[in-house]
């Protein structure tokens, strides 16, 4: 049975704090902050408007969706580049403002040309989704220019714009999808679909919700044959090495972990290195075992990895008592967050951003790959022995291309599943705020946190997502308020 989004679980409660105005404990947040109110009627207005979505009636849900962007817009300061959240699509070109009917006709005009020259068609069709961004044949038309003259980079950026800004377009998605696999980015594709299909679960065919589940799995399985071969590859290369390097027994050794490895997968891994964590932390009195913050905080990480089309793992969130703001994954989607983060975090948003993150590293296989990798350069003198990586997984510098990734795929859930856009920007800026200077534990291996915050408004801005979305700063608040009566 399909989970009810977290947008709706907060209604009632909101619904009670704004027509009885009770006297709860956080009724210190809402007379120093002005903006807490309006925030959580910002919330109600965009909880009932997915409603009216999943209803069918999407005219209401657009004026209560508006209504609540405004609310919102009074509390949030605009990026550089601002954006406004999903807008309507259509198809007529006589709906084209006069600008952009002149750069669709040009557009149209250089592709049917025979010589088809590439100035002719780019410079207008830019030009066009600047001026007329609803416009969905301009971003087909771009995506098959682009592909015409091998411009793949731009045929996907082109796509992701698109996706994020017609979520309930089949035709945006299986363009999107195609290109991904094109280039054999198979987990991507295999995530486009399930989010395509998740997203649009009650609205599309039921032949429809399973062509795009089937195109997720076959593509997962692309990307599960790929990463095995990679880590059979890299248990080879590890006996070679330990031959060349003298070290044949160690070699051997590895090529055996690796097999282990590939038996027992990226779950067994996580599930393996979960149970030592939660026994360390459990014998240090430090595991929060209360029922309602665990089951805030696993809902919020169920909701966002469910859209990351990583179904063969069994997530798992837990909660450790510890003011430093952190959190980590292990393989597999075993994720800890420790009490500093979830008090760090202004709203449900920057959390879930925050949560996002993560998840999106153990979805991509980032450590996993990076513990398989460092277990070859063993042989080579690396300072990580085999078995001895559950001290140093969470230490485990990740490139500036995972850590884009991870971005990427976050940002991408929380827009999907509804929540603020920029919840994982949000809460670098919340970082910057608290510590200054001094950089926070959870930031010490990341790239620079103002170089963060501006890609990550860049990424938001650029695909049109929609940050005049739900925070979830009602429910929040509580949940830190319990914390804190427990310490």
């Amino acid at each position: 049975m399909k989970k009810t989004p977290k947008v709706l679980l907060v209604i009632l409660g909101c619904v009670l704090f704004l027509s009885l105005n009770l006297i709860t404990p956080f009724l210190s947040n809402a007379q120093t902050d002005p903006c807490f109110n309006t925030i959580v009627q910002a919330d109600l207005l965009y909880g009932q408007a997915f409603l009216d979505d999943q209803n069918g009636n999407r005219q209401e849900a657009d004026k209560k969706r508006r209504q609540a962007q405004e609310l919102y817009r009074q509390c949030k300061d605009p990026f550089s580049t601002d954006n406004i959240g999903l807008i309507n699509g259509f198809t007529d070109p006589a709906q084209l403002s006069t600008r952009g009917g002149v750069y669709w006709r040009l557009a149209s005009e250089g592709w049917n040309d025979e010589r088809r020259l590439e100035s002719k068609i780019f410079v207008p069709l830019q030009k066009l989704l600047e001026s007329d961004p609803g416009f969905t044949p301009a971003y087909s038309l771009m995506i098959q220019a682009s592909q015409e003259f091998e411009r793949l980079e731009e045929a996907l950026k082109a796509s992701e714009q698109a996706v994020a800004m017609f979520p309930f377009d089949a035709e945006m998605a299986k363009l999107r999808i195609d290109l991904l696999a094109q280039d054999k980015q198979w987990l991507e594709a295999s995530i486009a679909a399930r989010q395509f299909a998740i997203i649009n679960e009650k609205g599309i065919p039921v032949e429809q919700f399973n062509e795009f589940t089937k195109i997720a799995d076959d593509y997962f399985g692309k990307f599960s044959g790929d990463l095995n071969s990679q880590i059979l590859v890299q248990g080879i290369l590890g006996t070679v090495a330990g031959f060349f390097t003298g070290n044949f027994e160690s070699g051997v050794i590895n090529t055996i972990g690796m097999a282990q490895m590939m038996i027992s997968g990226e779950s067994g891994m996580g599930a393996s290195l979960a149970a030592q964590y939660k026994s360390e932390y459990s014998s240090e009195n430090r595991l929060i075992d209360d029922p309602e913050i665990l089951a805030y905080v696993d809902k919020i990480g169920q909701d966002v990895a469910k859209l990351m089309g990583r179904n063969d793992f069994t997530y798992e969130f837990n909660v450790v008592a510890d003011e430093e703001i952190n959190a980590f994954a292990l393989p597999g989607g075993k994720v800890f967050i420790n009490t500093g983060a979830i008090l760090a975090a202004k709203t449900e948003a920057e959390l879930a951003g925050l949560i996002g993150h993560e998840v999106s590293h153990a979805v991509l296989s980032h450590g996993f790959q990076r513990i398989t990798h460092s277990n070859l350069l063993n042989n080579l003198g690396s300072v990580i022995p085999f078995g001895n990586f559950f001290s140093t997984l969470v230490t485990l510098d990740y490139s500036r291309s995972n850590e884009s990734q991870a971005d990427i795929l976050g940002t991408r859930a929380l827009v999907a599943h509804g929540y603020a856009a920029d919840g994982l920007r949000n809460f670098f800026v919340t970082l910057n705020e608290q510590n200054g200077d001094s950089p926070a534990e959870y930031l010490s291996t990341h790239p620079a946190t103002e170089n963060r915050i501006s890609y990550l408004e860049q990424l938001i801005a650029q695909n049109g997502y929609n940050r005049f979305a739900f925070e979830g700063i009602d429910e929040h608040t509580q949940m830190q308020e319990k914390l804190k009566n427990l310490s």
